[in-house]
């Protein structure tokens, strides 16, 4: 006999934009689909039947209206506003019609109409925040908040009401590959010194191109080494192909990765931007890297996450993209290949202290607790 509806606890997941908001939604709500029967999700939030990287066929939706009123030009600000009460006014239609326990909120202004229709009907809300310096929406909204689950404990000092610190939710694998089974998935060297490059959700040019102008005078250091590059998409990837073809590097270039653990798995070292996704497997798998933040990142969060990692974690390098070079990348990387590797052997330990002394619990977890109260 099915579980009688009033056993049935309903949670309602406001989320949209990038992948870094997208991908933790996606996993929360597969830790409860895939392991609570009492459970339904559904997802509401702006432009997700247009968003690439939300699973429209996988996941119950709804799509409301949003808007971000931070312009400069009067026009777009009196828009944006005018999308948000629409939103609030579609969002409060769906929380009456699904009545949720729960409201689980992933930042970012796709999903400010869900949280503020959620306080109107006294709907409990959980926040989720990835970053060092929380978003806007998860600032104002802390304090409507049972609790606000963030990945760095720094965070903390931004929001109010109550924090808990919590791992980064990912799509669990049946198992965690070895570094042997990581090469051969790539169809590399064994023991070959591997170099991670990616650039994010949708790549980065920058990145690409800086490294590929770097190449020709790694290959004189005569250090062998090969490249895993995550491009960002199928044109990118071609055009890398020919370069590492031209130099005779040994290199995997895919537009997009879906098992990134076989990708940390391989690396000696990475090349990032410094999305809170990238900093989290960076840490879980104590990956040394370059971060090189995303210039246009709202309020520069993606420099306050490098930042954190290079100085709180001493588990990378930040260079920021304005003063990125192919020269200043080479030199970067050359100082991490010599003196024996020591450089990467210190950040390595970094990352593996950071990771040894965080407790923290899981997000879906914070979210039973407080649906079980």
């Amino acid at each position: 006999m099915e579980s009688s509806e009033e056993n049935i606890k309903r949670i309602v997941i406001a989320v949209g934009g990038t992948g870094g908001h997208i991908f933790p939604a996606h996993a929360l709500a597969e830790d409860f689909l895939q392991s609570n029967e009492r459970v339904k999700v559904r997802f509401i939030g702006a432009k997700l039947s247009s968003n690439t990287y939300f699973s429209q066929e996988r996941f119950d939706f709804r799509e409301i209206k949003s808007g971000t009123p931070f312009s400069k030009h009067p026009w777009k600000v009196i828009k944006a506003f005018a999308s948000l009460f629409t939103g609030i006014y579609q969002s409060f239609k769906h929380l009456k019609a699904y009545r949720p326990n729960l409201v689980v909120g992933f930042g970012s202004f796709h999903s400010f109409p869900v949280l503020f229709a959620a306080r109107i009907r006294k709907t409990p809300i959980v926040l989720f925040e990835s970053n060092v310096l929380p978003g806007k929406v998860n600032r104002l909204c802390s304090k409507w908040a049972k609790a606000t689950a963030v990945q760095f404990l720094a965070a903390g000092k931004f929001l109010k009401g109550k924090v808990v610190p919590v791992l980064m939710p990912r799509n669990h694998c049946t198992s965690t590959p070895t570094r042997k089974e990581s090469w051969k998935y790539y169809g590399l060297c064994e023991n070959l010194f591997t170099i991670l490059i990616v650039g994010g959700s949708q790549g980065s040019e920058a990145i690409n191109h800086n490294f590929c102008g770097a190449i020709a005078r790694l290959t004189e250091t005569e250090i062998p080494f090969q490249v895993i590059h995550i491009s960002g998409n199928a044109q990118r990837a071609e055009k890398l192909r020919e370069v590492y073809k031209q130099y005779q590097i040994p290199a995997s270039v895919k537009p997009f990765e879906e098992r990134m653990d076989y990708a940390w798995r391989a690396a000696d070292m990475s090349i990032s931007r410094a999305g809170s996704a990238t900093l989290a497997e960076q840490i879980e798998f104590c990956t040394p890297g370059i971060l090189i933040p995303f210039p246009r990142a709202s309020e520069d969060h993606q420099g306050v996450n490098a930042s954190f990692l290079q100085e709180e974690v001493k588990g990378g390098v930040k260079i920021s993209e304005a003063e990125l070079s192919s020269d200043l990348l080479f030199e970067t990387i050359n100082s991490f290949l010599k003196e024996s590797k020591s450089q990467l052997k210190e950040m390595r330990k970094g990352l593996s202290d950071y990771k040894g002394h965080s407790d923290k619990t899981t997000l879906s977890g914070v979210v039973f607790d407080l649906l079980n109260r």
